[in-house]
């Protein structure tokens, strides 16, 4: 990664990524709305990075989502390298920086992935490969699962110890920045299955 850059995108910069690569990258079901994007990001709720060659050129791409300053983990919503240059060391490079830049004084990053559980052994394979560069990278499970709208999801998490519980409610109030109400209850399940 010598002469990379890794930066925030301006909204035009998002928007292309959106259309452009997010929507190759990830399945429909996992990806958020454009226009709720933007919103978190006007809101001060997100944060999207891009990293750049010498030569200006995407490389890969990080998206956080945060409930505020008053919670030590940010979530990483996308993760994903070009796929010209997957399976390269870029994405373990670019996750190693971004652990070291995010998880400072008391502070900590976590995500969801998919459970491999879908019966489909390329799917299943592709998401065990995700676990294991995750796990690769030092981030540890944690002891619950959540469910959003129709995904089920691990949880993975990096930086100071926290309990599943506090791990919990920092989950909920990033989700509760997008969703509320009704609307939250009916689609947003952390954990999953309930405790109640």
């Amino acid at each position: 990664m010598d002469n990379a850059v890794f930066r925030l995108l301006t909204a035009d910069e998002l928007s292309g990524l959106y259309e452009n690569h997010m929507k190759r990258d990830f399945p429909k079901a996992e990806l958020k709305p454009l226009k709720a994007l933007q919103s978190l990001t006007a809101q001060g709720f997100y944060q999207s990075y891009g990293l750049f060659d010498a030569s200006g050129a995407l490389m890969a791409y990080a998206l956080y989502w945060t409930a505020g300053e008053e919670h030590p983990y940010v979530m990483r919503d996308y993760f994903a390298v070009l796929p010209h240059l997957r399976n390269a060391g870029t994405g373990s490079a670019l996750l190693a920086d971004m652990l070291r830049r995010f998880c400072v004084d008391g502070k900590g990053v976590f995500g969801e992935v998919e459970i491999p559980d879908t019966g489909d052994e390329a799917v299943d394979d592709l998401r065990r490969r995700r676990l294991g560069f995750y796990a690769r990278a030092g981030l540890r499970q944690m002891g619950y699962t959540t469910k959003i709208f129709t995904v089920p999801f691990l949880v993975l998490a990096y930086g100071p110890d926290i309990s599943d519980d506090d791990l919990m409610e920092t989950h909920r109030a990033i989700y509760r920045t997008l969703r509320t109400g009704a609307d939250y209850d009916k689609n947003i399940f952390i954990p999953y299955p309930s405790e109640d």
